[in-house]
């Protein structure tokens, strides 16, 4: 309690979790842009874009493998640039707007051949009612809403992409004061500030 009063000025007393502690000394201290709010319609598109992780296993056989343990993922990825504001929104795509030109979230037609040995590429697969049933990895060919960063890797990879319309945004480093912050704390600190340090790079 006495390192957030001096460090942040926050009484823990009064915060219910710790992603609601992460999230006020982020707001308070190290937010230097105002994030827009996107309206209804822009909201329930770009959410389609959103899968969360993949967890999969697979038979397969190896010998002399090495282990490699990635040091603050998360926090790493979000060193990136993130979309701040919408900077236009595309109903078609003529062909001379180019995929690598793009950044934003964009409903695209995607092929993936039988020659992608794990497919990575996520399908949100519907039941009845069009309840969501489950989230596959299928090969074959679909449409669904994209990060345009996602569907580079894919390109890059083997499959092909059709965009069909979404919305570009700009971009903005929003994270990284925050993240230096507290890796540094993590890297040079002991005791509780260190244990504060990594909690909150792992919010």
């Amino acid at each position: 309690q006495d390192t957030y009063l001096t460090d942040y000025n926050i009484d823990i007393g009064s915060i219910f979790s710790t992603s609601t502690l992460s999230l006020k000394i982020f707001r308070s201290r190290f937010m230097k842009i105002n994030i827009p709010i996107l309206n209804r319609v822009e909201d329930r598109f770009i959410r389609q874009g959103y899968y969360g992780g993949a967890t999969d296993y697979y038979r397969m056989y190896g010998e002399n493998l090495k282990y490699y343990d990635v040091n603050s993922l998360y926090p790493y990825a979000m060193l990136n640039p993130m979309p701040l504001e919408i900077i236009k929104y595309h109903s078609k795509f003529d062909s001379d707007i180019k995929l690598d030109n793009l950044f934003g979230f964009f409903e695209a037609e995607i092929t993936g051949g039988s020659d992608i040995k794990i497919p990575f590429m996520p399908y949100r697969e519907h039941g009845t009612n069009n309840n969501l049933k489950s989230i596959i990895f299928p090969n074959g060919k679909w449409i669904g809403v994209y990060f345009s960063e996602l569907l580079k890797v894919a390109v890059k990879y083997g499959y092909k992409v059709k965009l069909i319309k979404g919305y570009e945004f700009s971009k903005a480093y929003l994270f990284n004061d925050y993240i230096h912050h507290f890796y540094n704390k993590k890297a040079n600190a002991v005791g509780a500030e260190r244990f504060i340090a990594k909690m909150h790079l792992n919010q």
